[in-house]
């Protein structure tokens, strides 16, 4: 997503959205590093967020780095390390398991990131979510993250949720449905409009 779409998604958000207009105002507009977490990496940081506080996430997966060695986690370097070591760092047996399959998916070639890539987000969510431990929430961040998709929603995201529920006045038993009906409004650019649900979630 270039600055170019930003703008133009910035528009059409304040235009069709006031108490996303309101909100906006509120924090600095979106921006994009050009450097992107390559994918296997973003899967994992994913699959270790799953039900964890962000501090909690972010010491499990700075001690798997520093078990795995470099900046980034790579497939190969993952089957390497002993799943005694993968749960000394805080991942629990389900983790390791899904992390390991995964990685075991790449390194076989039954998980293709190049092909992966040109699928749509739909046939993306659906490819991803094959693997053990990768549902929908985690094929949506990998679709924001990674993909830098511009039109995504993800519901099953609970900071998300109770940043709409702040600013939309929803109460804690809203359904789905509601959510997604909102959100509507924003398309063709709900990942931009998530992206400032987060940054004003506090």
């Amino acid at each position: 997503m270039d600055k170019i779409l930003i703008n133009t998604a910035n528009r059409h958000l304040r235009k069709t959205d006031t108490v996303m207009a309101q909100l906006m105002k509120r924090c600095d507009p979106i921006t994009f590093t050009t450097t992107r977490p390559p994918h296997y990496h973003a899967l994992v940081r994913a699959i270790i967020s799953q039900q964890l506080s962000v501090k909690a996430a972010g010491t499990i997966q700075k001690r798997l780095q520093t078990k795995h060695g470099g900046r980034y986690f790579k497939a190969e370097r993952m089957l390497k390390l002993k799943s005694t070591t993968l749960r000394g760092c805080g991942l629990s047996n389900n983790k390791v398991r899904y992390v390991r399959s995964l990685a075991q998916a790449i390194t076989s070639g039954g998980l293709n990131f190049r092909k992966l890539v040109k699928q749509d987000d739909d046939s993306v969510r659906d490819i991803l979510t094959q693997y053990p431990g990768i549902g929908q929430w985690s094929a949506d961040m990998f679709l924001i993250t990674s993909l830098r998709r511009p039109d995504v929603f993800p519901i099953g995201d609970l900071v998300l949720r109770k940043s709409m529920q702040r600013h939309y006045r929803l109460s804690d038993d809203t359904q789905h449905d509601k959510y997604i009906s909102i959100a509507n409004a924003w398309r063709p650019y709900r990942t931009i409009a998530s992206l400032y649900l987060w940054k004003t979630s506090q």
